[in-house]
């Protein structure tokens, strides 16, 4: 039995966690962007240059679209950009 985790968003591209496996995943990830804001020095504003920003930038971005491809099996419905009928 294929248990899905998540369903495409109503408005926009992306997916929502429906099940308590979506909502840990998600958690993982958002616990993943702030270990990089960390190390990228965020939480210290006065640290904080033009390349730490833009490779931050980098790695949310990849981040994300690693996370869209590896739970795309888990998704309830193709991954596609949604206007709600």
């Amino acid at each position: 039995m294929n248990k899905y985790w998540f369903k495409p968003k109503n408005y926009g591209y992306g997916y929502v966690p429906i099940s308590v496996e979506g909502w840990i995943a998600t958690l993982f990830l958002i616990f993943i962007g702030i270990f990089f804001a960390y190390i990228n020095n965020f939480f210290a504003p006065e640290n904080v240059t033009f390349q730490s920003s833009l490779f931050f930038v980098l790695e949310i971005l990849i981040l994300g679209f690693v996370f869209l491809k590896i739970f795309e099996k888990k998704c309830k419905g193709k991954l596609k950009w949604n206007w709600k009928k």
